[in-house]
């Protein structure tokens, strides 16, 4: 026989410890979200620079026209070309770029861009990023 609804539920116990862990995970995910997006703005500004004055040895990382991943090399630099060879490989993830970055995989044909069309492609993110060593 019930008699009351204590017997039926269990008494919650309020847990300070419980909300201040819950607080502390949101926390740091802020934190975590804060610094990815300055590294983001930080690394794209490097970038916009990159693209302004670029030098040979700069790795574009781009996206291919059947969807795929891969990389194109600056080979010269003139006052209003860049010369580029591109990657005989491709990949279908982005992890999956820096494993093709080899010198060997590169062919022997330059193409030609104006430095206008370098940057109009980095502002449509078929080059989504740029390596300099």
């Amino acid at each position: 026989m019930i008699n009351s609804k204590s017997d039926v539920q269990p008494k919650k116990k309020k847990s300070k410890s419980g909300l201040i862990i819950t607080l502390s995970i949101l926390g740091v995910m802020a934190i975590a979200m804060t610094f990815g997006a300055l590294y983001y703005n930080y690394r794209k500004d490097k970038e916009k620079t990159y693209i302004s004055n670029p030098k040979v040895g700069d790795v574009y990382e781009i996206e291919m026209r059947s969807g795929n991943f891969s990389t194109a090399k600056v080979l010269q630099v003139t006052q209003d070309s860049v010369y580029t060879t591109e990657n005989n490989l491709e990949t279908d993830q982005l992890k999956g770029i820096s494993e093709i970055d080899i010198d060997r995989n590169y062919g022997i044909l330059k193409n030609a861009h104006s430095r206008k069309e370098i940057e109009r492609l980095f502002m449509q993110d078929t080059i989504f990023a740029i390596n300099r060593n």
